[in-house]
């Protein structure tokens, strides 16, 4: 699918799949459309899906042990937008192979940028007892600006999915190839929405979370039927404009106590509190 002589063009149509979570934010068609945009605008962690698929049907499933994938938005996307999404020629070096990536919407304006590779070994496995599982504690602690620093660490909930709805959840990002379906596998997408929703909701913060950026390298994948959990930690906070910024890092570990492992790990940078005056329509991302 990536040619090493020149650049490849893909298309794909951008959907909003409704959530109970987006009503009343700017996924929700009508609270889109009341607030002066033309639809419900696509969440980033489906364009970060929409992606992964690109790199899935370019590297086979061997892409969910060795790959790893980055994804930037950079302006909105609106429901039922069909994108082009241009591969860069397929640059390769001793370690693997990459792709830049670009999205256009139909206008031919950029709206979301990234890079997908492979490598030809897997990478080696973070010990687990670096990334210490912290459970979530009631009441949530506070997570405005003022009460949170570099280096605070996130709690989770395990999760688990079942085969239905683990392909349930490739299904909604319109995920293309079957392997999930067919071998119990849970969508990259899901594990960053996973990720997200458990690093947001491990402190009380004032706004819904908007996505930015995420950069997410495999170990293996997670499979239905097997708990999902989460270690992480705040790097780098910051405010620009008015919004409130988060970089962290975050393992995502699947696996019952005692046989745990690595599936992936996520890098990612949110707006944790965005300005007051865009509260009632902040993108919510999950």
């Amino acid at each position: 699918m990536f040619s090493t002589e020149q650049a490849t063009t893909h298309r794909v149509l951008a959907k909003v799949v409704p959530r109970p979570e987006f009503v009343g934010s700017l996924h929700d068609d009508a609270m889109a459309r009341s607030l002066g945009y033309p639809a419900a605008l696509v969440p980033g962690i489906d364009i970060y899906a929409y992606l992964a698929g690109l790199a899935l049907a370019a590297w086979g499933r061997d892409w969910l042990w060795r790959g790893a994938l980055r994804s930037q938005s950079l302006r909105p996307v609106y429901n039922d937008e069909v994108l082009q999404i241009e591969a860069g020629p397929l640059e390769r070096n001793a370690e693997g192979e990459a792709v830049a990536l670009t999205v256009r919407n139909p206008q031919g304006t950029v709206v979301a940028e990234g890079r997908a590779s492979m490598l030809h070994e897997p990478r080696p496995e973070p010990a687990l007892a670096d990334f210490p599982l912290v459970p979530r504690s009631i009441p949530i602690p506070p997570g405005a600006p003022q009460d949170l620093r570099p280096g605070m660490r996130f709690s989770a909930q395990p999760e688990l999915l079942t085969p239905a709805q683990a392909a349930q959840a490739a299904q909604e990002f319109f995920e293309p190839s079957s392997l999930y379906r067919d071998e119990g596998l849970v969508h990259p997408g899901y594990l960053q929405r996973y990720a997200l929703r458990q690093a947001h909701a491990s402190y009380a913060h004032a706004t819904p979370p908007i996505y930015i950026s995420a950069e997410g390298e495999h170990y293996a994948p997670a499979r239905a039927g097997e708990p999902l959990n989460m270690s992480g930690v705040i790097y780098k906070l910051w405010e620009r404009k008015g919004h409130h910024y988060m970089e962290s890092e975050q393992l995502i570990i699947a696996g019952e106590p005692g046989r745990q492992r690595p599936v992936m790990r996520v890098r990612r940078t949110t707006i944790y509190q965005a300005r007051r005056s865009s509260e009632a329509g902040s993108r919510t991302e999950g």
